[in-house]
């Protein structure tokens, strides 16, 4: 990374500075963001991205920190053990799989462990915060290391939350 590139972390609740949603620089007015898609900077500009966060939300950090974060591909991630609904997780039982989301500034991505091994599209986090469902599922916050744990005890699997 450039000396040159004034770096910020984009911070809007539920995110924190320590746990930020994205990663921007600007170079003059010139501004660039880091997509947590496919982990390239992408010039504003030339994206479908509409703006740069408002300055409210953005938080400036040293060049090292930004590396430090660009390299940490698990801290802008959020994982939830997903349970068929509350009473389950009330209940004690077993959560069905895990569910992770990504917000890129194009777009957000939400994944769940599916069978064939692999992370596939998802409602689960939109359907357990939509009030309109009628039995919505449940989600618990889990860490990175709560969700690998959680997938090598449900499906045997190690290394399945690698990005």
């Amino acid at each position: 990374m450039s000396e040159q590139y004034a770096y910020f972390v984009e911070a809007a609740p539920p995110y924190t500075e320590e746990r930020p949603s994205g990663l921007w620089r600007r170079l003059g007015d010139e501004w660039e963001y880091l997509s947590l898609l496919d982990w390239q900077w992408h010039a504003l500009k030339d994206s479908t991205v509409k703006s740069a966060p408002d300055a409210d939300e953005l938080y400036p950090v040293t060049a090292e920190r930004a590396v430090a974060l660009e390299a940490d591909r698990q801290v802008w991630m959020r994982y939830w053990a997903l349970y068929v609904d509350e009473e389950d997780w009330k209940d004690g039982e077993q959560p069905t799989t895990v569910v992770r989301r990504r917000s890129s500034p194009e777009r957000r991505l939400d994944e769940s462990f599916q069978r064939g091994e692999v992370w596939g599209p998802t409602n689960a986090v939109f359907d357990a915060r939509d009030l309109r469902t009628s039995n919505p599922p449940y989600l618990k916050e889990l860490s990175a290391d709560e969700a690998e744990a959680l997938l090598q005890e449900l499906f045997g699997l190690t290394g399945v939350t690698e990005l």
